[in-house]
């Protein structure tokens, strides 16, 4: 059987791609990357260089170390926080793009499923869930209108399974009460913290017993 000798990309190559990919999304994201990588790099260099000057050599060699370095990571800060703007950006308007959204949150405290729990597949209108600190967090895509049919009837089984549990509503579709998909990771960030992780559990192994979709 012939072996599969394709390598994977290493780090540097990975980071180049979402590089490219960054500015191709968002041509300005170059200037605010290149900005932020000179600042620090400027400024690194003019104290490396009064240092060398001022006969500082170990304080002057320890500062190139420290200026590298420095100009590395914030260029890796900002590059990550340009592409992840980028890449919401456009998705906007897609459907299931919240679930995409949804996906870099399980990686931490969340729990539940990118995928969603309820839908309309004519007219794209979807609800996902996913349990938390501040409770049960119920996501509505799509038409307002429909993705809030989707809500309003899951909010009513988790009343009746899951009493005292807060139930929070959050939107992303066309209507003015709603989110951008931008902006929807630091809304649901900013709902405060309710339950504690054995409670977070609990809840989610509850609802995942009884089936609840």
């Amino acid at each position: 059987m012939a072996k599969n000798t394709a390598k994977e990309p290493g780090q540097i190559a990975q980071i180049i791609a979402v590089f490219k990919r960054t500015i191709e999304l968002d041509r300005k994201s170059l200037w605010i990357i290149l900005g932020a990588v000179l600042l620090v790099l400027v400024t690194g260099t003019f104290f490396t260089t009064l240092s060398f000057v001022t006969g500082q050599w170990i304080s002057g060699i320890l500062l190139i170390i420290l200026t590298l370095l420095s100009t590395f990571i914030t260029f890796s800060l900002v590059l990550s926080r340009r592409a992840e703007k980028a890449a919401y950006a456009s998705w906007e308007g897609q459907a299931g793009a919240t679930g995409a959204v949804i996906q870099t949150l399980l990686r931490r405290n969340w729990r539940g499923s990118e995928q969603p729990i309820a839908g309309n597949p004519r007219a794209l209108d979807l609800v996902y869930r996913i349990v938390g600190a501040p409770g049960i967090v119920l996501i509505g895509e799509g038409r307002q209108s429909g993705a809030q049919v989707l809500v309003d009837a899951e909010r009513k089984k988790l009343q009746k399974i899951a009493p005292g549990v807060p139930v929070h509503s959050i939107y992303v579709t066309e209507s003015d009460r709603a989110v951008k998909l931008s902006e929807l990771r630091k809304t649901i960030k900013k709902l405060g913290k309710k339950l504690n992780r054995a409670e977070v559990r609990a809840v989610a192994s509850r609802l995942t017993a009884l089936g609840i979709n």
